[in-house]
């Protein structure tokens, strides 16, 4: 099954985190949406891996391990990065 990369950008709760961890959803990086120099400051900008048969599935997956609290997210991107064994 393919592996993609979902993007977004907002601030994770504990409980949205831990939501994401029951889905078996990764947060595999973690950056700040701006820095200046050596200042990291804005909102972060959170990189999953999930499995699923398309980019949309795997959108899906990620929003609903997060609904309601979607509106607070922005900026998604998916794109394929492998396939899961």
């Amino acid at each position: 099954m393919p592996t993609f990369a979902v993007r977004f950008k907002g601030m994770l709760t504990k409980n949205e985190r831990k939501r994401l961890e029951q889905a078996r959803i990764r947060i595999k990086d973690q950056e700040p949406s701006l820095q200046i120099g050596f200042v990291k400051t804005g909102v972060p900008i959170y990189t999953t891996h999930v499995a699923g048969l398309s980019e949309d599935e795997a959108l899906q997956k990620v929003r609903e391990a997060l609904d309601p609290d979607t509106a607070n997210f922005s900026g998604w991107e998916v794109r394929q990065v492998g396939y899961a064994a």
